[in-house]
C-alpha cells in the first residue's frame, strides 16, 4: 500500500489455485475489490494475479516497462498471467492518454500487443483491455474498479452473435450493480435468436 496526494493505492498479489478461465479470474478479482473498497473506499486498487508456476516476476515486470514506454500510454494495470496449454496467455488494463479516440486508443494497444508478444517467448496470447484516465477516475468514483468491467467485458464475448458498439457502463446503486450494455446483432439472426441471446446473458451476467 502506498498514498499520494489524493488517494491511497493498494497492490495485490494473488496466487490463484488451478487454472480458471479469464472470466473466472476477474469475479474473483472484483469480489476482492470490493471487499477491499468497502475498507477503503477512495483508494485506486491494482491486482496482479498468475495462474501459472510462480517466478513470474520477469513477465510482469515486461509488461509494466513496455506500457509506461508506449507513447501516449499511462501504464499498464490489473495484470493477470495464466497457462494456456504449453504457453502462457496475458491479460491486462491499459492506461491510455485522456482524449484518444477508440482508433487512437486500439493503434496503442496494438503496438503493446506486439511488443508484449515479443519480450517472452512462453506468451502466446495477449488481451488488453484499454481505459482512459477519465473511465479510471469515473469507476472508482462510483465505487467500483476496473475488475467488474474486465468481467463483463469476458462474459459478453461468450456470446458471438453480439457485437458491443460501446463499453459497459457500470453504476453502483446501494450494494448492487447497475450494467448497461449497447449492443447490435450480426446479420442474419432472427428476433426470436437475439432474444435468446439477451436472456442468455442477463443471466449469465448474474451468477
Amino acid at each position: 500500500m502506498s498514498s499520494t496526494r489524493k488517494k491511497p493505492r493498494i497492490y495485490l498479489h494473488l496466487q490463484l489455485k488451478g487454472n480458471p478461465d479469464y472470466e473466472t479470474i476477474h469475479r474473483i478479482c472484483s469480489t476482492i475489490e470490493i471487499l477491499v473498497r468497502s475498507i477503503v473506499p477512495n483508494a485506486r486498487i491494482a491486482i496482479r494475479s498468475e495462474t501459472a508456476a510462480r517466478g513470474l516476476d520477469d513477465i510482469w515486470s515486461a509488461v509494466k516497462k513496455i506500457a509506461e514506454e508506449e507513447p501516449q500510454s499511462r501504464g499498464a494495470q490489473n495484470i493477470h498471467v495464466k497457462t494456456e496449454g504449453e504457453k502462457l496467455g496475458v491479460d491486462f488494463v491499459l492506461e491510455v492518454s485522456a482524449g484518444l479516440n477508440a482508433k487512437q486508443a486500439r493503434e496503442v494497444s496494438s503496438r503493446v500487443e506486439r511488443k508484449v508478444i515479443a519480450s517472452h517467448l512462453k506468451i502466446g496470447r495477449v488481451i488488453i483491455h484499454e481505459e482512459s484516465v477519465s473511465e479510471l477516475v469515473s469507476s472508482e468514483l462510483s465505487g467500483h474498479g476496473t475488475e467488474i468491467k474486465l468481467y463483463v467485458e469476458h462474459v459478453v464475448a461468450r456470446f458471438p452473435e453480439l457485437q458491443l458498439i460501446q463499453k459497459p457502463v457500470i453504476r453502483r446503486v446501494g450494494e448492487s450493480f447497475i450494467v448497461s450494455l449497447a449492443a447490435t446483432s450480426k446479420p442474419g439472426i432472427s428476433l426470436e435468436r437475439i432474444n435468446e441471446v439477451t436472456s442468455a446473458l442477463e443471466s449469465a451476467l448474474k451468477e
